[in-house]
């Protein structure tokens, strides 16, 4: 009896960590191109912020819906807040995204997808004050991303990019 308790057991965490990708780890990532967050400067000083597209990547399994919104913070090089407390670091997006399945031939097939392009770029106030402080290597922005599911399940998660001087397109 004890056998069959473990059998089973086992079993249990095997079926458990072949599902895990779609239910442990996080099952939408915003990519950058380029993938970091960045700016240049001409001879004269004037800034101007590279674009990004920015897509959603859609885990195989993952449920669609719509990325409704962004909240971020900048950090420095110590993980000191830039600009701590300001109104700086929000907005929203509106992009649909897909799910990670479709119907074929009335079978069920998982597959990784990507939601249309969206702009997401550094913010002109944040390059200028890089820029004040002598471009530092490691500052970086923490974006949570907020996904709402098609059956109205909310999703967020954090995700790390770069401030990048100089950044070329």
């Amino acid at each position: 009896m004890k056998t069959l308790k473990l059998l089973a057991g086992v079993l249990g965490m095997l079926l458990l960590s072949a599902c895990s990708d779609v239910f442990f780890h996080q099952p939408y990532r915003v990519l950058l191109e380029p993938a970091q967050l960045g700016y240049e400067v001409d001879d004269q000083g004037k800034i101007t912020v590279v674009g990004n597209n920015a897509y959603v990547q859609v885990a195989p399994g993952a449920p669609g819906g719509y990325l409704e919104r962004y909240e971020y913070r900048v950090v420095d090089d110590s993980g000191n807040e830039i600009f701590a407390g300001s109104s700086l670091g929000s907005g929203f997006v509106g992009v649909e995204v897909p799910a990670g399945r479709e119907e074929v031939g009335g079978q069920v097939v998982y597959l990784s997808k990507q939601s249309q392009p969206f702009t997401f770029s550094l913010d002109g106030k944040v390059a200028r004050e890089h820029l004040t402080q002598d471009a530092p290597l490691n500052w970086r922005y923490l974006v949570t991303w907020y996904v709402t599911t098609h059956n109205g399940t909310p999703v967020y998660w954090t995700q790390e990019y770069q401030v990048k001087y100089p950044l070329r397109r």
